[in-house]
C-alpha cells in the first residue's frame, strides 16, 4: 500500500499537471493499477485484505458469542458492561487483553444482528385515524407535588388533539378518555391506534395478537371502532401522540402549576386544545377546518361504564373502597349495597335504589362524611352532638350556633334544645345553609327562639315568592308536622253569623 504523500502527488500530477497514467508510472516507479487506483478513489482508504489472527479468541469465540447474546436479551436493569463481562470469562481462563475480547464481542454482534438499525417507511395518515396513550404529569398543592396521568388523544390526519387529566390509569379513566375525545371531536374515529395498554390487553400473544380484556371488547363493540395496538416497544409507530405527551409534560405541566381539582385542570386543559385547534394550521389550512373534513362515525349514544364492588356498612355507616371512607344513611348500617365507581362521582345503591351518591376521594384514608346521613341519629343521642365529628367538620356559619345555643337556653334542657336545632339543621339540605341562616339572623334580632318560628318564616317566604307554593310532603313527614292542617270557612258562612245576630238583637 502507498503512503499518503505518494497517494497526494499521483493525484496532483493527473489531475493538476494533466500528466498521463504511464508518464507518472514512469516518473513514480509505481505500477499503472496503483496509479489507476490512486486516481479512481478520492480517499485513500486502509482496507483490511485478510482477518487480523486472533489466536487468544479461538477457544472463546462461542463462549463469548453465548455471553453477547445473553446480556442482549437480559432485562434492562440487568444487562452487563463489556468491562464486567470482560472480567467474568477472564475467570474462565481467558487469554486475551481487553481489546481482543470487544473486537470478538463487536463480531458476535454483528453475526447475531444485534444494534441493527431498523428502516421505517413514510406512511400517510388516514382520515378518521386516532392515536391515544397515558403520560405522567405533575402539578403542586401546597408545595407537595401532585402526580397525575394525562390521557392524550392526537389525529393523525386532521392534527387536532385533545388533553384530559386523571388520577389513574384504570378502566374507568381510560374509557372516560376516549368518550370525552369523542366528544369533543364530534365523532367517533374509525381507527384508534393504542399502546399496549392495560385497561385495553389483557396479553400480549405475538407482535399482532392480543388476547384483550372483556371490557374492552364491550367497549369497542358499542363504539363500532378498529383497534390496532403497536408492537412492544415500539412508540414509533404511535409518534403522533408520543410528541403530543412530550409537549404536555413541558407547555402545560411546566412550571408545575398549583394544583386546585381535578375539574379545575381539566378546563385548563380543554382551553388549551381550543386553542391549538383554532390557530395551528396543516397544509394551509386550520386544525379546526382539517376536523371538519375527519372520516367518522356518528356519536348517537355515550358508553356509560362504572367499576361494580359490593360493600357493606358498618355500625359508622361507612362503606370502604379504595382505602377511603363514604357515608350512607342510619337505615343502611349492616346492609351490603352495590357501589359504581365512576371517574369522579361514586353511587351507591341498595337494591337499585340510589342510597347515596359523593364526590370520589383520591389518596388514602380519606373520609367523605354527608352530614344529613346522620342528623337523625344525633337527634336521638343529643348529647353526642357537640364530639360527634360530623358536625365538628360541618362549615356552617356562626349564627348556628349562637341560635343552638340560645334555643338550649330558651328550652332550659340541652337535649330539647339540640334536637330543636337538628331540625333546623334538617331545613337547610332543601333550603340551602345560606337561606336559613338568614331567618336565623332575623329571628335573632326579635329574641324568638323556636324551630316553629323558623318554619313560620320560611313558609311565608315561599309564599310570598311563589304564591300557593307550600314545603314538600316528604319535609313534612321527616318533621312529623304532616297531620297539622288547617280549615278554612268559605265566606258564605260569615253571612250565617250575621243572620243569627240579627236573630238574637231582634
Amino acid at each position: 500500500m502507498i503512503e499518503m504523500a505518494q497517494y497526494n502527488y499521483i493525484r496532483f500530477l493527473y489531475f493538476n499537471q494533466k500528466k498521463s497514467k504511464r508518464a507518472i508510472a514512469r516518473e513514480t516507479g509505481l505500477h499503472r493499477d496503483t496509479i489507476t487506483r490512486a486516481i479512481e478513489n478520492p480517499e485513500q482508504k486502509y482496507r483490511l485484505s485478510t482477518e487480523r489472527p486472533q489466536p487468544v479468541n479461538g477457544d472463546f469465540k462461542d463462549r463469548i458469542k453465548e455471553m453477547v447474546k445473553a446480556n442482549h436479551e437480559a432485562p434492562k436493569g440487568q444487562k452487563l458492561t463489556k468491562l464486567r463481562m470482560y472480567e467474568l470469562i477472564c475467570e474462565e481462563d481467558y487469554p486475551g487483553s481487553y481489546s481482543s475480547f470487544t473486537y470478538q464481542c463487536r463480531k458476535s454482534e454483528d453475526e447475531l444482528h444485534i444494534h441493527q438499525q431498523e428502516a421505517y417507511l413514510k406512511l400517510v395518515p388516514i382520515s378518521g385515524s386516532l392515536q391515544v396513550d397515558f403520560g405522567e404529569v405533575y402539578s403542586v398543592k401546597k408545595g407537595v407535588p401532585v402526580k397525575q396521568h394525562a390521557f392524550c388523544a392526537k389525529l393523525c390526519s386532521g392534527k387536532g388533539e385533545f388533553v384530559k387529566s386523571y388520577p389513574r390509569e384504570q378502566t374507568e379513566f381510560f374509557f372516560d378518555g376516549l368518550t370525552s375525545a369523542f366528544k369533543f371531536f364530534g365523532g367517533i374515529p374509525k381507527k384508534i391506534i393504542f399502546d399496549n395498554l392495560k385497561p385495553a390487553v389483557k396479553k400480549v400473544l405475538t407482535e399482532q395478537e392480543r388476547i384483550l380484556q372483556e371490557e374492552f371488547i364491550k367497549f369497542q363493540s358499542f363504539y363500532c371502532f378498529e383497534a390496532e395496538f403497536c408492537g412492544p416497544g415500539k412508540g414509533n409507530e404511535k409518534g403522533l401522540v408520543e410528541n403530543l405527551v412530550k409537549y404536555v409534560q413541558n407547555n402545560y405541566f411546566l412550571p408545575r402549576p398549583e394544583f386546585i381539582s381535578y375539574e379545575d385542570t381539566n378546563q385548563m386543559l380543554i382551553k388549551k386544545c381550543l386553542k391549538r385547534l383554532r390557530t395551528k394550521k396543516h397544509l394551509g389550512e386550520t386544525w379546526e377546518k382539517r376536523l371538519l373534513a375527519e372520516d367518522f362515525l356518528p356519536l348517537k349514544e355515550i358508553y356509560e361504564y362504572a367499576r361494580i364492588k359490593d360493600v357493606k356498612v358498618n355500625s359508622y355507616q361507612l362503606v370502604h373502597i379504595d382505602t377511603n371512607r363514604y357515608s350512607v344513611p342510619t337505615e343502611y348500617v349492616g346492609k351490603r349495597l352495590q357501589a359504581k365507581l365512576y371517574p369522579f362521582k361514586i353511587k351507591l345503591l341498595y337494591k337499585d335504589k340510589v342510597a347515596a351518591e359523593h364526590e370520589r376521594l383520591f389518596g388514602k384514608n380519606k373520609e367523605n362524611l354527608n352530614p344529613y346521613h346522620y342528623l337523625s341519629l344525633i337527634r336521638k343521642k343529643a348529647r353526642a352532638y357537640e364530639q360527634a365529628k360530623v358536625i365538628q367538620d360541618w362549615d356552617l356559619p356562626p349564627i348556628y350556633a349562637e341560635y343552638h345555643r340560645m334555643i338550649q337556653a330558651h328550652l332550659r334542657s340541652k337535649s330539647k334544645g339540640t334536637r330543636e336545632f337538628i331540625d333546623i339543621l334538617k331545613l337547610t339540605r332543601e333550603h340551602s345553609v345560606k337561606t336559613i341562616a338568614k331567618i336565623l339572623k332575623e329571628l335573632d334580632q326579635k329574641n324568638r327562639y323556636s324551630y316553629q318560628d323558623v318554619l313560620s318564616v320560611l313558609r311565608c317566604q315561599i309564599q310570598c315568592t311563589s304564591g300557593t307554593e307550600y314545603l314538600a310532603d316528604e319535609i313534612l313527614k321527616d318533621l312529623n308536622i304532616d297531620h297539622i292542617h288547617t280549615t278554612y270557612l268559605p265566606l258564605s258562612e260569615y253571612d250565617t253569623l250575621l243572620r243569627r245576630d240579627g236573630e238574637i238583637n231582634g
